[in-house]
């Protein structure tokens, strides 16, 4: 009878293999783009069996997909605090809003390769993880919608369609992260640049009072 310390172990190897093959498989991608390199590619770069990889996932599209799900939700995961503690008036939501909004660039700053491979490439595999890509766009509108209708409720935010309002700020948000991404925006400071989109998100064109 296996014991129960032996089927942890087991498993966590199969973890560490399966990380080995992401690995692998991200820098691979990185290097030739997604439809050029072969299962082969990947298994030389992470040093294991072809056998192997099969035991962890069925195909190139496969092991592609699962890189992109995980970016995606690494980055979705930096907004857990603020739907933990949803902010109560509007300074806390605007500084909890460019806090999380900085989390995710340090996870994208050091993944950078990556992402500017999802962002080009994924469109182009296939019709379900163009998909897949435009679900996260949808995944963040309906966070931000959540973050808006509670705003609303709580009266320190103005009544609006947040399902239109949310996805007019994702967009936004996405297309200079794109842009940045490129070095279009090199000049200035990740900081800086964040608050320019929150207080555009907050404020609109409204000048600012001298109070303020």
């Amino acid at each position: 009878m296996v014991s129960a310390l032996r089927k942890q172990r087991e498993e966590e190897r199969k973890g560490r293999t399966r990380q080995q093959l992401l690995r692998a498989a991200g820098r691979v991608f990185i290097q030739k783009g997604y439809h050029r390199p072969n299962i082969s590619d990947i298994v030389a770069e992470a040093g294991v069996g072809q056998g192997t990889f099969y035991r962890n996932f069925h195909d190139k599209r496969d092991i592609f997909e699962t890189l992109l799900e995980g970016f995606i939700s690494g980055l979705l995961e930096e907004f857990s605090e603020m739907s933990a503690h949803p902010p109560t008036h509007v300074q806390e939501y605007r500084d909890a809003s460019i806090h999380a909004l900085l989390r995710m660039v340090r996870i994208v700053q050091q993944n950078r390769k990556l992402a500017l491979l999802f962002i080009r490439e994924a469109p182009a595999v296939d019709d379900y993880i163009a998909q897949v890509l435009g679900g996260m766009y949808d995944r963040f509108a309906t966070l931000a919608k959540s973050y808006l209708d509670h705003a609303i409720e709580s009266g320190f935010v103005r009544p609006c369609r947040s399902e239109v309002v949310a996805q007019s700020i994702v967009g936004m948000g996405l297309r200079t992260a794109e842009m940045w991404l490129d070095g279009r925006y090199s000049e200035i400071p990740v900081y800086d640049l964040i608050s320019e989109l929150v207080d555009f998100a907050f404020n609109g064109l409204e000048p600012r009072s001298q109070e303020a």
